[in-house]
């Protein structure tokens, strides 16, 4: 199966209604098919994640790096994005053990650390994130985070207009 990487993909998305499926943009799904006729092709359907709500931007960035983290003795010096970074490098990487193998040659044992991509995230990975961060904070900083209703009045909580 050869692979064109200079071709042009697309997106098509599609609600599902009683187990059928509802294209957005059927005209450019029919033609994006005809111009595959007699190709081979594939197709990932997958569910859409929502995008993290404003609510989820404010408490975190807002409430949790900037009223809390930035005004204790823990992160004294580092700014908001340094904050999140350190944080959610803290939280969300791992180190993964590979083996690369060599012809004629001892396999090599290596370790890579990865962090997992911030703007990958949608609305559950989000507020899992924040549920995991509020405890994390508390053990090992001594940054007690309150609920986010505490920090509405304070505009870290913005409402749409």
């Amino acid at each position: 199966m050869a692979k064109n990487s200079n071709e042009l993909k697309y997106k098509h998305f599609f609600k599902v209604k009683n187990g059928k499926i509802i294209w957005e943009k059927p005209d450019l799904l029919k033609e994006k098919i005809s111009m595959l006729e007699g190709k081979e092709g594939y197709a990932i359907i997958t569910e859409l994640e929502e995008e993290i709500t404003r609510n989820q931007y404010a408490y975190y960035f807002g409430a949790i790096i900037k009223a809390e983290c930035m005004n204790s003795e823990a992160f004294i010096g580092m700014t908001a994005k340094e904050i999140h970074q350190h944080l959610f490098q803290e939280l969300k990487s791992y180190v993964r053990g590979v083996t690369i193998k060599r012809k004629g040659k001892e396999p090599i044992e290596t370790f890579k650390p990865f962090v997992e991509d911030f703007n990958s995230y949608g609305r559950k990975k989000m507020a899992q994130y924040i549920d995991e961060l509020i405890p994390h904070l508390l053990n090992n900083y001594g940054i007690e985070v309150k609920d986010s209703v505490y920090y509405k009045y304070n505009k870290f909580n913005k409402e749409k207009k």
